[in-house]
């Protein structure tokens, strides 16, 4: 284990400078129309299925998920949005994958101002490689039942790429950028857009961790402007 505990505290410096840096140009913010976030989302895949490819390599054919995520905002670190959600992934062949979850999701962006939502959702996502760019786009229906307000049907695209950078052979820590545009079915239009760059890094065999800075341009609502920097773990159950 020691080999994976000194590159962990660059990993961390580097996410708390990005958070002071972007805390304290959003600090002046005060207006509806744009906050300062930090997000974090917590998943963990237990599988359930084994299967080996050709190659006799063993790979995750069916998996149970567990998703948590929380939010902070409104320029003070408040917490705005909460979710909890279950759903599985089925690989169905090397370069294809679906994954149905239901998701949770209690937030309260403005004062007073409660969003209670009820979501289903698909995802089907095609997984690439260029020499050893991986290029990820995952397609995202989700159907929103939404409390006290008209259900809504939205389509997300999200395209990933990620490139590592390694040592010796190793694998270091891998950049990445990914860009995700957002259609509502039910007002017709594309609404929304994020750009997010950031670095994932395997501590362990069954756990990584990703640290990013994301930039939201959202025509569909308030806040319309929001800046992120997020820290997301993944945790594999063998």
């Amino acid at each position: 284990m020691e080999r994976y505990t000194k590159p962990i505290k660059p990993f961390l410096f580097l996410f708390v400078c990005l958070l002071v840096l972007t805390a304290t140009a959003f600090a002046q913010s005060t207006s509806g129309e744009r906050d300062f976030q930090v997000w974090s989302e917590t998943a963990v895949n237990i599988p359930l299925v084994k299967k080996r490819d050709a190659n006799d390599k063993e790979y995750n054919d069916l998996s149970l998920l567990l998703i948590g995520s929380i939010r902070l905002g409104r320029n003070k670190l408040y917490p705005v949005d909460e979710r909890v959600g279950i759903g599985f992934e089925k690989r169905i062949n090397k370069y294809v994958s679906i994954t149905p979850t239901y998701i949770y999701k209690y937030a309260e962006q403005f004062p007073g101002r409660k969003d209670l939502e009820h979501r289903v959702r698909l995802d089907t996502t095609i997984s690439l490689k260029y020499r050893e760019l991986s290029i990820k786009n995952r397609n995202r229906v989700e159907y929103r039942f939404r409390h006290s307000r008209q259900d809504t049907v939205r389509y997300r695209n999200r395209i990933t790429l990620k490139h590592p950078v390694k040592k010796d052979g190793q694998t270091i820590f891998s950049p990445f950028v990914a860009d995700e545009i957002f259609y509502d079915f039910r007002e017709g239009r594309f609404f929304r857009n994020e750009i997010s760059i950031g670095i994932e890094r395997k501590v362990t065999s069954n756990f990584s961790a990703e640290i990013f800075y994301l930039n939201r341009y959202n025509s569909g609502g308030l806040p319309k402007y929001i800046n992120a920097i997020g820290l997301n773990f993944k945790i594999e159950i063998d």
